[in-house]
């Protein structure tokens, strides 16, 4: 009884807990916000079916999304994606091998650790999600996510498990690599303790709006905050089947990343859009992640043939022109 009472907590902890999107805390201040957005629009629907229509939440790519969470949730309880015990290994390894100059007696402002933290997680996550998207191999695991044909903040879970075990070890080895740096610098004066405390920033970032990302309702920060952070309106473009959204704003906090690297894409004003997979034209593909299994199965097929794709161009023999 206590065993399964210990697997409830972590389950809880899993789902609604500080390191999720659900933390009651950010669903508070998700509805503060709603509120507040409601009013300023002058939205002439009832609120609740403005913030929560039914024909979102019991469409059937919302079924598919609780399905798909609830299975992160167990995977997650079950340590499948723990980043941290990764970081922990990483960590010492690179504090006592790598050469780097100590800075005695000193000591970093813990704010200062946690904006490091941050830029380095948000760098990880910019490539992990645009490798995701460019290399054809990893475009079938991210595509599940991209398939929600409708958004709600559960959505953010939607995610094949070789897409999240990938991420959680390349998160792993960065931000490991990153507290090494910081150990080795500063003997003594940081301990792995404050390298794993709940990182200001993303509290931050999810208490304002985050969860309107994988909404139907706009939120944007307008042009100039939009080169330097990701709105929620930015996200959901992000999500768009038009063509002139394709391959862009792969940021999760910043958008400087995207700024840099050529795929920032910043609205004019709110743009209509419709979600899931399209073609190069702009037309929506075939649902074919419309189950659990569904979800779990066809990224793998879809991976595995890009795969063979790959081999069989690799082992074709290079036509011979005969001389003239």
């Amino acid at each position: 009884m206590e065993y399964l009472s210990g697997i409830g907590v972590d389950l809880w902890d899993a789902s609604f807990g500080n390191k999720s999107r659900l933390w009651p805390l950010y669903l508070i201040t998700t509805l503060v916000i709603a509120v507040v957005l409601y009013r300023l629009r002058s939205e002439r629907q009832p609120f609740l079916q403005w913030l929560m229509p039914k024909a979102v939440w019991l469409h059937p790519s919302h079924i598919v999304d609780l399905k798909v969470f609830a299975l992160s949730r167990l995977l997650t309880v079950a340590g499948a994606f723990n980043v941290i015990a990764l970081s922990t290994i990483v960590a010492p390894f690179v504090a006592a091998h790598l050469p780097l100059p100590q800075v005695a007696g000193s000591q970093p402002h813990p704010l200062v650790i946690a904006a490091l933290l941050l830029v380095v997680s948000d760098f990880a996550t910019y490539w992990v999600h645009r490798l995701h998207h460019e290399v054809h191999i990893l475009w079938p695991f991210h595509s599940l996510h991209h398939s929600a044909e409708v958004m709600t903040p559960v959505t953010v879970y939607r995610k094949h498990p070789i897409y999240d075990l990938t991420k959680s070890v390349i998160h792993g080895a960065m931000i490991g690599l990153t507290q090494g740096v910081l150990l080795a610098m500063f003997p003594g004066g940081v301990t792995m303790g404050m390298l794993l405390g709940v990182n200001a920033g993303y509290l931050l970032f999810n208490m304002l709006g985050a969860n309107f990302r994988h909404t139907h309702i706009w939120l944007s920060y307008g042009r100039v905050m939009e080169h330097i952070l990701i709105s929620p309106a930015q996200h959901q473009i992000h999500h768009s089947i038009d063509p002139a959204h394709h391959n862009t704003n792969y940021g999760e906090v910043l958008a400087i990343w995207d700024w840099m690297f050529g795929t920032l894409y910043v609205p004019q004003a709110a743009e209509k859009l419709e979600f899931g997979l399209g073609d190069a034209h702009g037309n929506r593909l075939t649902q074919r992640h419309d189950s659990l299994t569904a979800a779990l199965v066809v990224p793998v097929r879809d991976s595995l043939r890009q795969i063979r794709k790959k081999l069989r161009r690799k082992n074709a023999k290079p036509t011979v022109t005969p001389a003239e």
